[in-house]
């Protein structure tokens, strides 16, 4: 009996002890795991088109206000065109990540978050309570009126507070301060990669940066071409309206941009609509879901109109209920013979699918065990 006991013992006290929770890089520190709990995320969205010294600023901004758990993201905006915005969002993603290295982990690359609404409904479903977003100084106002005014309807915090990333300070001498990223557009343009090189603030791969940049600017081939081995060079109010904003409005007034019923994306918030009213400076557009957003007119690019071949269009179509809808799966009314139940339905979904076998719905029902 006494042997059995001092086995007992012997096991108890080679057990390992219980190990205390771990605070070295390889395992989750206390900070890890209060940004597992935290319900608060520091966030911000913008263009980066192209991404220059200058952002470095707002993405440190953005940690600062993500607090001690560190819970921050970084939302490149998803637009692409060969004007304002000539890199994709994975060009930007990836070089944003090896230009910011420290903030590498919190730069976002997902499809789905193409403006403020859609990032703000998936902090909201992924459980977080408060959003702090960071934006440029002369942004504040917009973004206070406009997150806060769809709180509770497209998604539900507790809190949303906006903060300013800094005011800039363009009589500094501080060259990084007066950078944007309508000056590297222009650069780019220009040829200029010294300029460009200074304005990432030393990236080593500014080369591939400016080129890719280059590539992006280049209009489409129904577009006026330049000569072999030349870059084609527009207005520069068209790919850096803010360095050129008089002849930027001066098309404006002349009704040749912007047109009541344009297709207009808000360049600081992601979010698209259709040219409702044209003021002076500035127009009114309407979104998707019935809401009018006023937006100054060097802060929003026209959406180029899509082709009957795209499918965005095709979805566009079928959703407009004042078009022919008798290509529609629909009721009676709609002019056309796919209702649910018939024989014709059934006919048109095997149809669009190839290989598969013709089976009447009365073959079902002779074939059906009857209790």
């Amino acid at each position: 009996m006494r042997f059995i006991t001092f086995i007992r013992e012997a096991a108890a006290a080679a057990k390992p002890a219980a190990k205390k929770p771990s605070t070295s890089s390889k395992g989750k520190s206390p900070a890890a795991q209060a940004k597992i709990d935290d319900k608060h995320v520091a966030i911000t969205f913008g263009r980066f088109n192209p991404p220059h010294a200058g952002h470095g600023k707002l993405l440190d901004a953005v940690k600062d206000h993500g607090g001690d758990s560190g819970n921050y993201r970084i939302y490149p905006s998803r637009s692409q065109d060969h004007k304002k915005n000539p890199l994709t969002a994975h060009q930007k993603v990836d070089h944003m990540r090896k230009m910011f290295k420290g903030h590498k982990d919190a730069i976002q690359n997902n499809e789905a978050h193409r403006n403020i609404f859609d990032i703000l409904r998936d902090l909201h479903d992924e459980g977080h309570e408060h959003v702090t977003m960071v934006v440029g100084d002369d942004r504040v106002k917009e973004f206070e009126t406009l997150a806060n005014k769809y709180n509770g309807k497209h998604y539900d915090f507790k809190s949303i507070n906006i903060k300013s990333a800094g005011a800039r300070a363009t009589d500094s001498d501080d060259p990084i301060e007066n950078l944007s990223a309508s000056a590297m557009r222009k650069h780019a343009q220009g040829g200029d990669h010294e300029s460009f090189h200074a304005g990432t603030g030393g990236y080593k791969d500014s080369k591939k940066l400016m080129g890719d940049v280059l590539t992006g600017m280049t209009p489409p081939p129904k577009a006026k071409k330049g000569k072999k081995g030349e870059s084609v060079h527009e207005s520069v109010w068209s790919y850096a309206p803010k360095l050129d904003f008089d002849a930027f409005r001066d098309y404006y007034m002349l009704n040749q941009i912007f047109k009541v019923g344009a297709i207009v994306e808000h360049d600081d918030s992601g979010i698209r609509g259709r040219v409702a009213h044209r003021g002076t400076n500035y127009v009114i557009i309407r979104d998707s879901w019935g809401g009018e957003h006023r937006c100054w007119l060097q802060h929003i690019s026209e959406v180029a109109q899509l082709g009957p071949s795209d499918l965005s269009h095709k979805q566009e179509v079928a959703a407009d209920t004042t078009k022919d809808q008798s290509n529609y799966s629909a009721d009676d009314g709609s002019g056309n013979t796919w209702k649910a139940g018939t024989d014709r339905y059934r006919e048109a979904l095997q149809n669009m699918t190839p290989g598969q076998k013709t089976v009447k719905f009365t073959d079902f029902r002779k074939s059906a065990e009857t209790k």
